[in-house]
């Protein structure tokens, strides 16, 4: 586990070290800065010509100190500063006059942004080896003005960039990236990593991310602040994995019922148990469409069928409710929506479950929208107590469950998955470093690619979630487990095409053996 902190708890840090450890702030900057530099020169031992951005704030302070470092170390850096040298106040104006004595000797160029052209600017870029972006840090967020705007878009034109503690642009709380942010091949943030580093689109703009210490252990200061959010990796999987004892049997590694399919979406339900299985889960019941059962039982002869009567190619809601109610006492968890449809019996059984069951639920594909309608509110609330649902949408599913556009839940994932969470109870929003978050907690998954863009991958994610939820782990944790078993699953696929859903599921076995 990897734990991410918020700007107050870095704020925090700061005054901490200040009152207590007695280290000014100014002593801080120095460590920040010159960890910066040594960190700089040892990832590019061949740079010799350095861009360093100055903002007008610490962040500045911080690329002044790492300049002088740079310099004393025997490269060439010129400071482009986004304000003029008198107006830096506290210890970024100390910073930047223990530059003078290098700038007047002639030795250091130091330019204010406003004295220069676009031309000039742009040619310093290009004709630098590498450009530091040192102009907002974890104290800043919104959108950029001014001189740090215009330095932030040129930075577009830079060989290549790091950023010093955030990218400029990225929200370091939330991700959330303002119109003009920087894109960093690498960031070296100060303390601790910062969420917006983590989660998307912040953690696209931040490349490989580095921590550099300040001077003071960093769990002096931030052991009493929580963090904003915790960090899963493959590391984490045998930590989270439930234990099977030695006498176990199908029937004490949980049963899983699956409620899906229809016409048009005959495999989604079929993968979803085929990742349940791969998952570990004890007995697996498909309640899915009459007409899918022989096929489905032909491909999974694991899987023991619950036949629904079918109307106009699928679920008949009234067979639905006389022929599964008796299965469901076997039943220990319940994975409902995978390849649904849209029918009014797929509608009326989605919400018979979201009520009638009370034990932990997934929900999925399209009973994601036969629960966001209006009327289930009442509904969840009541689940919510039980905190026994997890729901599992895209962002196109999770605009439609908010009620907002698409592109709004991709610029704004974190809070979206925390309205989610506030809404339905535990939610994980899939896409790049998938986000789980539940009343009280938020976390991020850290592994993951391309390769599971395919189709039937959510399928297979439900029903290696369904099984965990069926052997007992806490929603939290199986809907971490899951993400983090699928995402692994993945990455054993060498490559980013051609993997095939029902391989996604075979790999699940092996992640956690």
């Amino acid at each position: 586990m990897k734990k991410y902190y918020g700007s107050s708890s870095v704020r925090e840090a700061d005054r901490i070290a200040a009152e207590e450890l007695g280290l000014p702030g100014i002593v801080l900057m120095e460590n920040a800065g010159r960890g910066a530099a040594e960190m700089l020169l040892r990832k590019y031992p061949e740079a010799e010509k350095f861009l360093i951005l100055c903002g007008p704030g610490n962040n500045g302070g911080d690329g002044f100190v790492a300049a002088r470092h740079l310099f004393l170390a025997g490269r060439a850096p010129t400071i482009v500063a986004a304000i003029g040298p008198g107006e830096y106040k506290n210890d970024a104006a100390a910073a930047f006059a223990a530059l003078l004595p290098l700038r007047d000797g002639g030795s250091l160029n130091v330019f204010h942004s406003k004295n220069l052209t676009d031309g000039e600017l742009s040619v310093l870029c290009r004709s630098s080896d590498l450009t530091v972006d040192a102009l907002l840090g974890t104290g800043s967020s919104g959108a950029l003005r001014g001189e740090v705007k215009r330095l932030a878009e040129f930075c577009g034109e830079a060989r290549r960039v790091v950023s010093l503690d955030i990218p400029t642009g990225v929200n370091p709380d939330t991700g959330e990236t303002a119109e003009t942010a920087v894109t960093a091949e690498m960031t070296l943030t100060f303390l601790a990593e910062k969420p917006g580093l983590a989660v998307s689109p912040g953690f696209f703009h931040s490349g490989e991310v580095h921590v550099c210490g300040i001077g003071f252990p960093p769990e002096l200061a931030l052991a009493r602040k929580a963090s904003l959010l915790t960090g899963y990796d493959k590391s984490d999987v045998p930590l989270l994995t439930p234990k099977i004892p030695r006498d176990a049997h199908k029937g004490t590694r949980g049963a899983l019922m699956i409620v899906g399919g229809c016409d048009y979406f005959r495999g989604a339900p079929v993968l979803a148990a085929m990742g349940a299985l791969r998952a570990g889960c004890g007995l697996v019941f498909l309640a899915v469409p009459d007409f899918m059962v022989n096929g489905a039982a032909a491909l999974l002869p694991e899987a023991i069928f619950v036949p629904l009567g079918s109307k106009e190619g699928s679920v008949d809601f009234d067979s639905f409710e006389q022929r599964v109610p008796p299965w469901l006492g076997k039943c220990d968890a319940l994975v409902c929506g995978p390849g649904f449809g849209l029918s009014d019996g797929a509608r009326k059984t989605t919400e018979w479950l979201c009520r009638e069951w009370g034990k932990p639920l997934l929900l999925d594909a399209d009973a994601l929208r036969h629960a966001a309608d209006a009327k289930m509110t009442e509904v969840f609330r009541g689940r919510e107590k039980l905190n026994s649902t997890v729901v599992t949408p895209h962002e196109g599913e999770a605009a439609y469950m908010l009620g907002i556009e698409a592109k709004k839940i991709s610029g704004k994932r974190l809070s979206s998955c925390e309205a989610l969470a506030e809404k339905f109870g535990v939610s994980l929003l899939k896409g790049p470093h998938t986000l789980i978050c539940g009343a009280a907690e938020r976390r991020v998954i850290l592994e993951g690619g391309a390769q599971l863009a395919i189709p039937g991958s959510g399928d297979v994610l439900s029903g290696i979630i369904g099984a965990f939820l069926a052997a007992g782990t806490p929603p939290m944790d199986a809907a971490t487990l899951g993400a983090l078993t699928h995402a692994e699953a993945g990455n054993k696929y060498k490559g980013t095409s051609g993997l095939l859903a029902r391989e996604l599921a075979d790999n699940a076995a092996s992640v956690l053996n």
